[in-house]
């Protein structure tokens, strides 16, 4: 795939490849400077032939009383509503351990500290899944799973939510609601 410069030179590249992208950014939906940004920081990878967006993923399952946590819905700073039916769920940043990846993960969406967590490295697993991105509609994504299972102290025995900052400070990007299922 030839170098990308600029979420400019990113939208032309879509179009050119057929990627309806012109109702990006509205409601749920993420704007092309969202995937810019994904690119940019190496949480995904375009290539061209065909088009595919690849993107390395960690998935936490948390037991509880034969219920797993479940974000069932997610209130973005914007008024967006995105459904979700997901274990706490983190892209990967490059070279990131699958382990690193996951203690992050609960940290930003649950707000819990790495004391508190307890991960199985035996329950890993991997799986591979190209699909539609419902986050980028028309852009099909591969996506690698890597799905672990962990105990976590602390955390509510009934529904909750909890809100995420944004990386560079104190601001809300979003409010996750969970439920045990």
């Amino acid at each position: 795939m030839r170098e990308l410069h600029s979420p400019d030179e990113l939208r032309e590249w879509l179009r050119s490849n057929g990627i309806p992208c012109a109702s990006w950014g509205i409601g749920a939906v993420k704007s092309v400077r969202n995937l810019w940004d994904e690119i940019a920081s190496g949480e995904a990878t375009l290539s061209d032939d065909p088009p595919l967006r690849r993107v390395s993923v960690v998935s936490v399952r948390i037991r509880r009383d034969g219920k797993q946590l479940t974000e069932v819905g997610q209130l973005m700073v914007g008024g967006a509503v995105r459904k979700r039916s997901t274990p706490p769920t983190e892209k990967m940043k490059p070279g990131e351990t699958v382990i690193a990846a996951a203690l992050r993960c609960l940290a930003e969406e649950l707000g819990v500290r790495e004391t508190d967590v307890t991960i199985d490295p035996r329950s890993l697993s991997v799986a591979v899944e190209t699909v539609v991105s419902p986050s980028y509609p028309g852009l099909p994504s591969e996506y690698r799973l890597h799905t672990v299972d962990a105990q976590v102290s602390g955390l509510p025995g009934t529904s909750f939510t909890t809100e995420e900052a944004s990386g560079s400070g104190d601001a809300v990007i979003s409010t996750h609601y969970w439920e045990w299922r």
